[in-house]
């Protein structure tokens, strides 16, 4: 059946959001690229600059020493508004101030355990924190973002996530507690948004950023929009079936990512080899397998452990072909790949090579070049949120 499509957003919003993605160009290149009149053009960008969101850059580099009239370079001004971005997942909770740019102004991590913290009441203490830092006027702070290790209802009224965690999020709380708009969204989701947003050269307009952690998630931008479909399990890929009768995963299939590649499965496997394993360098790492870490894991790897190897390299192998399936249902243009898991040299080599093995029948349409590292902080999560909270609110006015 037909469905009507949404109307477009205002011309303030499309001129706005080019401008963010395009630094510094042109009236006319904005233009042409929104499809946007060159006389509403100016009427939009003169409203901006009085506004002070926009600053003129002077004239474009290549016009300079041309004969007849240079154009002028539009940027955004960062310091026009700043936002606030918190993150909360299973083992810290994280907040920043950013201005419209994501420059971090303040910032802060906190451990955190959810069996034992009333979240709702800890992120209100969280946001006050960065509010009472000082980073920027509190006149000046235009929204705060949530960064939400799962889903948000379609109202956006409540939480929706594996098992018990966090069933005491109330966003309505959270919003009475401040005067301006809180926005909430899954933390995968808002990276994707930061990348977009706050590194524009490096993100092209269609891209997928794929994160391992505690769990999995697969974000999509697609023509320079977060992808995010009608259910719940959208991005889910944690959830998508590895391994015919695998192991049983908390969602109640057999087989899925999340029990083979995320932190939870790998250090599950590495405290069994640790126990079955006596020659293993696991025993030189932790004195027993519950005081195993990751980094643990990813040092025996480098050091060619041959349990470890063999765990992490299948691991990596079906890692491998869930990117492949990524780029063939959705082909984006760059894959972007975040988690502590790459912090490791070998790793991302190992991975490469994985991924140039699955991707030969592909050509040379899905290249290595559009696979990237992203940088992985404690604090992405936190300066996603921020991201989305401009997005939402300050270049999209009516989502307010």
């Amino acid at each position: 059946m037909y469905k009507q499509k949404e109307n477009r957003s205002p011309n303030r919003d499309r001129v706005l959001e080019c401008i963010f993605r395009n630094p510094g160009i042109s009236r006319k290149d904005t233009s042409d690229l929104t499809g946007i009149t060159s006389a509403t053009i100016t009427a939009v960008v003169t409203e901006l600059l009085r506004e002070g969101i926009l600053t003129e850059l002077g004239e474009m580099e290549e016009d300079r020493g041309t004969i007849g009239r240079s154009r002028i370079a539009l940027n955004v001004q960062p310091d026009y508004r700043y936002v606030v971005g918190v993150e909360f997942n299973y083992a810290s909770l994280s907040g920043t101030v950013c201005d419209l740019r994501g420059n971090v102004k303040y910032s802060v991590v906190l451990p955190h355990d959810p069996e034992k913290e009333y979240i709702t009441e800890a992120l209100i203490q969280l946001i006050q924190r960065c509010l009472d830092s000082g980073a920027a006027p509190v006149d000046q702070i235009a929204a705060i973002g949530v960064g939400v290790p799962g889903h948000m209802s379609r109202a956006g009224t409540g939480f929706v996530g594996s098992g018990h965690y966090w069933s005491d999020l109330d966003p309505g709380i959270i919003r009475e507690a401040f005067s301006v708009p809180v926005v909430f969204e899954n933390n995968v989701r808002c990276m994707a948004v930061a990348q977009s947003l706050n590194h524009p050269k490096e993100a092209p307009s269609n891209f997928a950023l794929l994160h391992v952690g505690q769990g999995m998630h697969c974000a999509h931008i697609i023509d320079d929009e977060l992808f995010i479909g009608t259910t719940y399990g959208c991005g889910e890929i944690a959830h998508t079936i590895a391994v015919l009768d695998g192991k049983r995963c908390e969602c109640g299939k057999r087989g899925c990512l999340q029990t083979i590649i995320t932190e939870s499965a790998l250090l599950e496997n590495g405290r069994a080899i640790w126990e079955a394993d006596p020659h293993s360098n696991l025993r030189s790492f932790a004195k027993g397998p519950e005081e195993l870490t990751l980094r643990h894991l990813l040092e025996a790897y480098e050091l060619g452990d041959p349990a470890v190897c063999r765990m992490l390299t299948l691991a990596l192998r079906h890692l491998a072909v869930a990117a492949l399936n990524v780029a063939v249902l959705m082909n984006p243009e760059k894959l972007f790949l975040h988690g502590e898991l790459f912090r490791s040299e070998a790793v991302r080599q190992d991975f490469l090579e994985e991924i140039r093995r699955q991707f030969e029948f592909t050509g040379n349409d899905y290249t290595l070049g559009t696979v990237a590292y992203c940088d992985c902080t404690p604090l992405d999560g936190a300066v996603g949120a921020a991201a989305l909270a401009v997005l939402n609110c300050v270049i999209h006015t009516e989502k307010k």
